[in-house]
C-alpha cells in the first residue's frame, strides 16, 4: 500500500511529495527513482521538518499507534491506513493525541471512494431500493499470501502477518473491517455483532470468517471474508422491499492487461483510482479546513464492531 500511495502522490492536486521514510533501503531506492530526494530510514527525523505538513502512514498494524501518535504530536495531519489500530484501546490513544494537538486524521477505506459503492449509497439514501432487509457482503482473496514482489514475482510474506500480537486479528480485521465501515456508512449504528471463525491454515488467528451484523435502523448483514482463494472476489448484495442491487469485483487477466496499458500511458490504473481519490479528499480537507471522512471517530467505531464480533465468536474449524 505504501508504494501505491507513493505513486499516487505525484497525481495529487495542490500537494507536493517532499519526503519518504522506510527502514528498507530497497524501498527507498524505489522512491529515489521516482524523483524523491529526501529519503530517510527513520521516520521520526522527518517529523521534525517544518515544510512537512501531512503524512501518509502505511505500516504494519502493530506500528499504527506509535507512528500516528508521534505524527500528531509533531503537528502533522495524518492519513492512516486501516485498521485504525490493533485494538479499541490503541485506537482511543490515537484519537486522544489527535484531539489534543488539533491535527486532522483520516483512515484509509478505499471502498468509500469507488463509484459502484458510492452509487449504492445514493440509492439507499433516495429510497430507490425500499426498506433494505438483508445484505450479503463478500471479500475473498489470498490475503497476506498474495504475490508481493515486483510485477507479481514471489516474495517472502513479512513475519508480522503470522504473529497474533503484531497483527491484532485475522481475516475479519483485515478484510471484514472494509465492509463494516461501508455498511455503517450506509445504515448507521450496529447494535449487535457476532462471528464464526475458521482456521484452515491452523494459525493463531482466523483465516476465514462469517460475521453477522444487526443495525439499529437497518438490515441484517452477513460479511463473508477469507484468505484462502487464489482469485480475488469482492461482492455486495442488497435486498430491499422495492428492488435489489448487486456489485461484483473480481480480478482477472483482462484487468491486469488494461492496468498495464494505462500504466505505460502514464495514467492511473483503474484498480488504483479509488486510492488516489481518498488521498485527494484528505488533501482537500486540509486546504479547506474541513473534516475528512472516514474520520478517526468512524474508524474507532468500526474497531468496536469488530471487537464485539470477536467477543461473540464461535470457532467452527474441526481441527481446533
Amino acid at each position: 500500500m505504501g508504494e501505491i500511495h507513493l505513486q499516487n502522490c505525484f497525481h495529487l492536486k495542490n500537494a507536493k511529495l517532499v519526503a519518504v521514510a522506510d527502514p528498507s533501503k530497497k524501498k527507498l531506492q524505489v522512491a529515489r527513482k521516482l524523483g524523491v530526494k529526501n529519503v530517510q530510514t527513520d521516520y521520526s527525523k522527518l517529523l521534525s521538518e517544518h515544510d512537512l505538513e501531512a503524512v501518509i502512514i502505511s505500516v504494519p498494524n502493530f506500528l499504527h499507534c506509535e507512528c500516528a501518535k508521534k505524527a500528531a504530536d509533531a503537528g502533522k495531519h495524518v492519513f492512516l491506513e486501516k485498521p485504525l489500530a490493533r485494538s479499541v484501546t490503541e485506537g482511543e490513544q490515537i484519537l486522544s493525541h489527535v484531539k489534543r494537538t488539533g491535527v486532522k486524521l483520516m483512515v484509509g477505506y478505499p471502498s468509500r471512494f469507488h463509484d459502484d459503492f458510492i452509487k449504492i449509497k445514493d440509492y439507499v439514501q433516495r429510497g430507490l431500493l425500499g426498506d433494505i432487509q438483508v445484505v450479503h457482503a463478500t471479500n475473498i482473496s489470498s490475503g497476506p499470501f498474495s504475490p508481493r514482489g515486483e510485477l507479481g514475482r514471489p516474495a517472502p510474506v513479512p513475519e508480522w502477518w503470522f504473529n497474533k500480537e503484531l497483527i491484532g486479528g485475522g481475516a475479519l480485521l483485515d478484510l471484514g473491517i472494509h465492509f463494516v465501515s461501508l455498511l455503517k456508512w450506509y445504515f448507521g449504528d450496529v447494535i449487535h455483532a457476532k462471528s464464526y471463525l475458521g482456521y484452515r491454515f491452523n494459525m493463531d488467528f482466523e483465516d476465514y470468517a462469517l460475521c453477522l451484523l444487526k443495525f439499529r435502523q437497518g438490515p441484517i448483514a452477513t460479511i463473508n471474508v477469507g484468505w484462502f482463494s487464489k482469485e480475488s472476489r469482492i461482492s455486495l448484495d442488497l435486498y430491499g422491499t422495492a428492488n435489489n442491487i448487486s456489485v461484483v469485483h473480481s480480478s482477472g487477466l483482462i484487468d491486469v492487461i488494461v492496468d498495464d496499458i494505462r500504466r505505460k500511458l502514464g495514467k492511473i490504473e483503474h484498480s488504483r483510482e479509488r486510492y488516489l481519490r481518498e488521498l485527494q479528499h484528505f488533501i482537500d480537507c486540509i486546504l479547506t479546513e474541513s473534516s475528512p471522512s472516514p474520520s478517526g471517530e468512524e474508524a474507532l467505531s468500526d474497531l468496536r464492531v469488530i471487537s464485539m464480533a470477536y467477543q461473540n465468536a464461535l470457532e467452527f474449524d474441526s481441527q481446533r
